[in-house]
């Protein structure tokens, strides 16, 4: 899969964008769209995409992903950093409804990473009536 590399993760300060205190952040797409992936490009984003909403009971994964993989044309995926196994890089894939961040603090071994929606966060939509 093409990627997004901009340097070293640490050497560029890229951490991650959706943090707490943000509530309603918009973070500009960045990164290759997924209408300009291969198909094959566009099962691993995917598949990237599911082992994070699998976190989820089944029934909710599943209905996420169908509107997810409805919406991948719109999808974004961006990478920073080196492509080396081992190494420290940063990664967001972000659609409308979705941000999810994989940012590595100082190395390997401090990571910091996030799945949210930003148009429901704290699952306002669910309270209101």
């Amino acid at each position: 899969m093409p990627i997004v590399n901009r340097g070293g993760a640490e050497s560029n300060g890229v951490g991650a964008k959706s943090c707490p205190a943000q509530d309603g952040k918009t973070l500009p797409p960045e990164g290759l769209k997924g209408a300009a992936l291969t198909e094959a490009q566009r099962a691993t984003l995917l598949e990237l995409i599911g082992a994070w909403v699998h976190m989820l009971p089944a029934n909710a994964a599943a209905s996420r992903m169908a509107a997810l993989k409805a919406n991948l044309d719109e999808t974004h995926f961006a990478w920073y950093g080196p492509t080396t196994n081992g190494s420290a890089a940063y990664y967001r894939i972000q659609d409308p409804t979705l941000v999810i961040e994989y940012a590595p603090q100082g190395g390997t071994n401090h990571i910091r990473t996030i799945i949210r929606d930003p148009s429901n966060d704290y699952g306002t939509e669910l309270t209101k009536s």
